[in-house]
């Protein structure tokens, strides 16, 4: 199979904006110098964020680098079942959009894992249950995503599924219990979104299993640091790791 992931990008790097320690132009500093050939510049938002459009000005400027793109992102939870985002109303510039799943997505809203992880152990919640809503909250809010009407003249920013199933291990899941249908599902429903996914760094996510899944849809994938510090950028160990796997199962992402 073609090769889907590139070691020399990074679409998932924080910055002082939200709860980075690194400003935007020293993150850009380090990935010109490691050779990076993307970058995507991501913070944190919420509902009520109103820093929105000052991150993309501090952004915009580096646009006109040569020898990387840069790209302007936010990262929103998934709020619930439906796929809901906490998102500003107006990202108006930004190119991506990650969608993370900090919290269970419950039907009735956002969930501590901790919480679900103890009714899960308590038995007031099932694993098949938790894993199925979870993975159509996920779907949802690409979809979401990538139906929402462009701002301005600007294109409507890009889905991008952020550490997936990370939210599985903080309530005592793995991601290995995630059924090959609702796997299927949710490939094919980023691929007709126009969706990317990462490989995340921090989280060692998502799977070999899972990227095959992906990669047999056609939905392209990413590498992410998922960096706060920009010393971190571009430096992978848990992604080729996950890419070896998959390679030593007959695929190369």
């Amino acid at each position: 199979m073609t090769r889907m992931v590139a070691l020399d990008e990074d679409y998932h790097v924080h910055s002082v904006f939200s709860d980075g320690i690194s400003t935007i132009d020293e993150n850009v500093i380090v990935a010109r110098q490691r050779g990076l050939r993307t970058l995507c510049l991501v913070d944190h938002v919420r509902a009520d964020t109103t820093w929105v459009g000052d991150f993309v000005r501090a952004v915009w400027p580096l646009r006109a680098l040569a020898g990387i793109g840069i790209l302007a992102g936010v990262e929103a939870k998934i709020l619930d079942r439906a796929g809901r985002l906490d998102l500003p109303a107006s990202i108006d510039g930004v190119d991506v959009v990650l969608i993370a799943d900090h919290q269970f997505p419950g039907d009735a809203g956002p969930v501590d894992p901790r919480a679900m992880g103890a009714a899960l152990a308590a038995g007031q919640a099932t694993a098949p249950d938790v894993i199925s809503c979870l993975v159509e909250a996920t779907a949802s809010a690409v979809q979401r995503v990538a139906s929402a009407a462009p701002q301005s003249a600007s294109a409507a920013p890009r889905p991008l599924i952020a550490h997936l199933f990370s939210v599985l291990p903080k309530m005592g899941l793995d991601e290995s219990q995630v059924p090959d249908p609702l796997l299927g599902m949710l490939a094919e429903r980023a691929r007709s979104a126009g969706a990317l996914v990462e490989v995340n760094e921090k989280w060692g996510c998502p799977s070999a299993r899972t990227l095959r899944a992906f990669q047999q849809a056609g939905v392209p994938m990413v590498a992410s640091t998922d960096s706060h510090d920009c010393a971190a950028i571009g430096s992978y160990a848990a992604v080729r790791r996950i890419l070896a796997e998959a390679a030593a199962d007959g695929t190369s992402p």
